[in-house]
């Protein structure tokens, strides 16, 4: 959608859709600091939104299945590795997940 105002026209973004776009132009990988941050600088969202936005959409969390059930799994785009950064999940590369878990 495509809204008009105030001489030009924007694509209104979700948190959800920041964070995506942050981690791309990263080139795939984070720290959740800097995702945080550069989210933080680009838009109106509270420290408590973006914290919980990284949760929710974080494949390989339980906690995200358990306490944001709300997003499918086929949204969940975050995968979290073992030293704290974020990546773009990619399932050829960090497996298949179910509530949270890497499925063998």
């Amino acid at each position: 959608m495509v809204i008009m105002g105030k001489g030009r026209a924007y694509e209104p973004e979700t948190c959800a859709g920041e964070l995506h776009a942050t981690l791309v132009r990263f080139e795939g990988r984070a720290t959740a600091e800097d995702l945080f941050n550069q989210i933080k600088r680009r838009g109106h969202w509270t420290d408590d939104t973006i914290w919980k936005e990284m949760l929710s959409h974080t494949i390989n969390s339980p906690s995200s299945y358990h306490h944001f059930p709300m997003v499918s799994a086929a949204s969940k785009f975050l995968f979290q590795r073992e030293d704290g950064n974020y990546e773009l999940y990619d399932s050829t590369w960090h497996g298949q997940f179910r509530n949270g878990r890497r499925v063998v």
